[in-house]
């Protein structure tokens, strides 16, 4: 199967990116619980691809990070984000 993963399922880029940027934002809003349920989320997604969630963290942490460092409002960057994000599922039927 090109493109698939060893356990046959697609890679869902978008939703990894998604559920990365509710852990980072979890993390950073100190809200253990959401951070909790959102790392389940993770591991279940990524299950048999631990080395894929790196990239999509990375991401988030980044997206986080500078907008931090440019005194941003995060919470309204990273709803930005994620509007942009889906509205890319939606174009692309995923």
């Amino acid at each position: 199967m090109p493109g698939g993963t060893l356990h046959g399922r697609e890679p869902e880029p978008l939703d990894e990116i998604l559920d990365c940027l509710a852990y980072a934002q979890a993390v950073h809003d100190g809200d253990e619980e959401s951070a909790q349920a959102a790392a389940d989320v993770l591991h279940l997604r990524l299950a048999g691809r631990a080395d894929a969630m790196a990239a999509p963290l990375r991401l988030a942490c980044l997206i986080l990070d500078q907008a931090g460092r440019q005194g941003c409002d995060t919470d309204a960057v990273l709803a930005g984000v994620r509007a942009h994000i889906l509205a890319e599922r939606g174009r692309h039927g995923y």
